[in-house]
């Protein structure tokens, strides 16, 4: 992860502990449950023949869980959420639906899924796969805007790819 200070904002250091940068103290974020979570919504994708990439940073500079693509040219947002205090703390997921047609959750067995609004998408997994128990609704995205999401994620595809052919610079 990239360490970036601001003041008295959290830092993630590569050992994945979380501290502030008036502070010392470093609390170990067990982020196991949520990884789990994380590649079984992959796998979900995969077998429903959609292409996703992890991470992605919309153009109202938040950062989408998973964002993919389907043979059609349609996009879906996964959020992934490790549990009740994850989802309680949480208020941006909302914005994240002018850049997709279709918004899921993606929990684990264990999540209270009642917290979760009716007309997002519901994706329940493990590490090793899961199922969509709820489809979305659909909000179809303007030409423009899909143009747009559509070349930022050929970029960023093509970009990542490059970084894992290409060795180091010692």
């Amino acid at each position: 992860m990239v360490n970036v200070p601001l003041n008295s904002e959290p830092i993630l250091n590569e050992s994945e502990s979380l501290q502030t940068a008036d502070s010392s103290a470093q609390v170990k974020r067990d982020t196991s449950r949520a990884d789990a979570v994380f590649s079984g919504a992959m796998r979900v994708l995969h077998q429903h023949d959609w292409k996703g990439l992890s991470e992605v940073t919309l153009a109202n500079n938040r950062r989408a869980d998973i964002l993919a693509i389907n043979h059609k040219g349609e996009f879906l947002i996964i959020e992934v959420k490790s549990c009740r205090g994850d989802f309680a703390s949480d208020e941006k997921w909302p914005e994240y639906a002018e850049f997709c047609d279709y918004f899921y959750f993606a929990v684990d067995q264990d999540f209270p899924t009642d917290l979760l609004p009716a007309h997002t998408g519901l994706i329940i997994c493990d590490a090793f796969g899961g199922a969509i128990i709820r489809e979305p609704s659909l909000h179809k995205l303007t030409g423009p805007r899909r143009k747009a999401i559509t070349i930022k994620f050929a970029r960023l595809a093509a970009s990542r790819l490059y970084q894992s052919l290409t060795p180091p610079m010692a």
